[in-house]
């Protein structure tokens, strides 16, 4: 069972990479502002490079909740055990 203290910081994972989303900041660096790529549509990080688009914001989102998901198993198997 995850305690108060584990899903709070679950869910202010969740909140930090949607809020990143929503002022177009980069989903994986801390501080990353997307810079328009000369001549091209497409905006990159300044920090990393990466490009950003939903599909990467819905990939940090998706790690995050994969993440808490292994946590919950580890710990139910450890109190099994």
């Amino acid at each position: 069972m995850m305690t108060g203290s584990e899903q709070e910081q679950f869910i202010k994972e969740v909140i930090k990479v949607i809020d990143r989303w929503s002022f177009e900041q980069c989903a994986l660096c801390d501080d990353g502002t997307m810079v328009s790529i000369e001549g091209m549509l497409d905006f990159r990080c300044s920090k990393c490079g990466k490009p950003m688009n939903p599909i990467n914001y819905l990939g940090a989102i998706a790690k995050t909740v994969y993440n808490y998901r292994e946590q919950i198993e580890n710990q139910n198997e450890s109190i099994e055990d």
